[in-house]
């Protein structure tokens, strides 16, 4: 009954909705239903349902434009635009209710309740909602494939035991990683995202055990729902090489906004480190430009990363004398220190805020950790995405692929040894769409003490 009613509720959605997300919407409910047993938490997971279904169809449901890919590798998001409410949505809206409140005493006695919930679609094999038919919204169940799953967690393990950089280390890693798959902790997880989400997760947690301290990069299982090349990329022609470089200057290479902001505060908002052959001149002006002002303001909070070369490039304005950057990667092609002092750079004494949101990463990162560890800047925003990846790169199987810490690490001075799953903590924390205005208060503040 319980089964039927969700059911029932998921239909009355908009075809579009169901078309777009009724997969993932079944399986959180099968998820809820499984672990929110008890009358008190049926009905609450209901009544959730039940809201949800009555704002969507008083708001309207209207998909979003598909996301586009910028050339930084990092998508776009949209906004999905709200409707008004229609007559019909209200009627709607009010029916589910009632049919909601009229069940409720039937749905719950004890004899009516199965030991284990049902998973809506059970099985496989495409069956329907009760009372459907075959033009109707239905949510089969993926059924986790054991053997393939036992295979890939070994191939995983097998990894990590012979790459790692620290052998026994690898081994105590692989072991856990068996063990837990032997337990069957893994046995309810599809073959995607959610079991390489569980697989890192306890990666790290062994890690830790082991005392690899937090924020070192140590392996990283990637899901792909495209098959992943088998072999490495295609050499870069020159012909691609300009292009790119063309790209690059067309997008002002990434430089989104370079402003004055009252109180003689520069603004500068750049959303990726473009790659510096192409744009070291751009970068170069675009410092220049901020030269006069009184306190900087580097916005990082769209930055999915890019080019080491480029954040050290950025990063050598507001020193006085070369400077240390750790950089975690073995072997690095980026400089140890910054090119400080730059010439006619007036930037080196000036107050330095860096904003920060959880869409931060990689080679942002990268910038804002080491100013953060050698005070140079105030981080304000959300802790970083905490994408170090510094390591090999090794495809498992088709659709699966790991990062692996192959090479010993450089020395890190600093108490807090990377920003791998961690993130970069800000200093001051706040929301993303409140950074740019704490930071401006701050500034401003500064200044006027004086």
């Amino acid at each position: 009954m319980f089964d039927a009613l969700c059911a029932l509720l998921l239909r009355l959605y908009p075809a579009g909705f169901r078309r777009e997300y009724g997969r993932e919407a079944a399986r959180l409910l099968r998820d809820r239903a499984r672990d929110e047993r008890g009358a008190v938490r049926r009905v609450r997971l209901l009544i959730d349902l039940a809201v949800d279904l009555a704002a969507t169809r008083l708001r309207g449901w209207h998909a979003a434009p598909p996301a586009i890919a910028r050339l930084d590798g990092a998508p776009r998001f949209d906004i999905i635009e709200i409707a008004g409410p229609r007559p019909r949505a209200l009627a709607a809206g009010t029916l589910t209710s009632l049919l909601l409140f009229a069940s409720f005493i039937l749905l719950f006695q004890p004899t009516s309740l199965p030991s284990v919930p049902a998973p809506l679609g059970e099985g496989g094999s495409g069956s329907e909602s009760p009372g459907g038919d075959s033009n109707d919204f239905s949510v089969p169940s993926v059924v986790p494939d054991p053997q393939a799953r036992h295979k890939l967690v070994a191939a995983i393990a097998a990894n990590l035991q012979q790459f790692y950089v620290d052998r026994a280390a690898g081994r105590e890693l692989a072991d856990a990683l068996l063990k837990a798959d032997t337990k069957g902790q893994y046995e309810e997880l599809d073959l995607g995202d959610d079991l390489a989400a569980r697989l890192n997760r306890d990666i790290q947690t062994t890690a830790r055990a082991l005392g690899i301290p937090r924020g070192v990069f140590v392996a990283d299982i990637v899901f792909s729902a495209q098959p992943l090349p088998t072999g490495p990329p295609p050499p870069m022609t020159p012909e691609l090489r300009e292009r790119n470089r063309a790209a690059m200057l067309q997008q002002n290479c990434l430089v989104e906004t370079v402003d004055r902001l009252p109180h003689n505060i520069g603004y500068l908002k750049l959303n990726g480190f473009a790659e510096a052959t192409a744009c070291h001149e751009v970068t170069g002006r675009t410092m220049t430009s901020l030269n006069t002002a009184d306190a900087v303001i580097i916005d990082l909070r769209e930055n999915g990363g890019g080019f080491g070369e480029t954040a050290l490039q950025i990063a050598g304005y507001f020193f006085g004398r070369p400077t240390y950057m750790y950089d975690p990667r073995p072997d690095s092609p980026v400089s140890t220190r910054t090119s400080s002092p730059v010439a006619g750079n007036n930037l080196a004494d000036k107050t330095v805020y860096v904003l920060t949101s959880s869409r931060t990463q990689s080679a942002a990162e990268y910038f804002a950790y080491n100013l953060k560890m050698l005070k140079r800047a105030t981080l304000v925003g959300e802790t970083t995405a905490g994408h170090q990846h510094s390591g090999a790169f090794r495809r498992v199987n088709d659709h699966f692929g790991m990062g692996i810490q192959e090479s010993a690490r450089p020395d890190n001075p600093y108490p807090v040894k990377g920003w791998e799953v961690i993130g970069v903590e800000p200093d001051v924390r706040t929301s993303r769409p409140e950074a740019l205005r704490v930071a401006r208060e701050l500034a401003e503040r500064r200044q006027s003490t004086r």
